[in-house]
């Protein structure tokens, strides 16, 4: 059990790390579209998509390495005044709603990017630039797969917490 949890933490520290590399073409797209916009008076038609594809790349995908390392947005009003087990048993809940949640959108993601591949898609903007999005649906199942698994493997480690009685739990 200890490899998966270690396969799993690996596959999320690695997809996090790559994808936050995304963030450095976000921002040279971006600059470059203001300068451009601002100081040229052009207007750069595939900036606006193309940031729109990395950020979402990068939301979607760096989802599972938020979770891993707990940095998730969290309202800690009902945690803070339970105990270690109860706090145990609310992170239990959250976790398996959203391996359900992941199984879902897994399913009919695949689905949906399947249908769009067939179509070859393109964006619904309608700019000049009017890009091809199915290969960008895909990432949403992708995506949900990954967070999916590390919800799993949490949800293993705040059972094993659970059951060895630690007070520093998954929080």
């Amino acid at each position: 059990m200890d490899t998966f949890l270690g396969i799993i933490d690996k596959i999320t520290e690695n997809t996090g790390r790559y994808v936050s590399y995304l963030l450095v073409p976000v921002i040279l797209t971006v600059v470059y579209s203001v300068i451009l916009r601002y100081c040229f008076n052009d207007i750069v038609h595939w900036a606006f998509e193309v940031s729109l594809f990395l950020y979402g790349i990068f939301v979607m995908v760096g989802g599972a390495y938020t979770l891993k390392v707990k940095s998730h947005v969290r309202v800690d009003i009902l945690p803070g005044r339970l105990s270690h087990k109860w706090n145990c048993y609310l992170d239990l809940f959250s976790l398996i709603s959203i391996i359900i949640v992941c199984c879902i959108i897994v399913y009919l993601g695949s689905k949906w990017a399947w249908i769009s591949t067939l179509q070859l898609e393109r964006s619904v903007r309608q700019t000049p630039f009017d890009p091809q999005i199915w290969w960008y649906k895909w990432f949403i199942p992708f995506s949900s797969a990954i967070l999916g698994l590390q919800a799993l493997a949490e949800t293993v480690k705040t059972i094993r917490s659970l059951s060895n009685n630690e007070e520093e739990g998954v929080r």
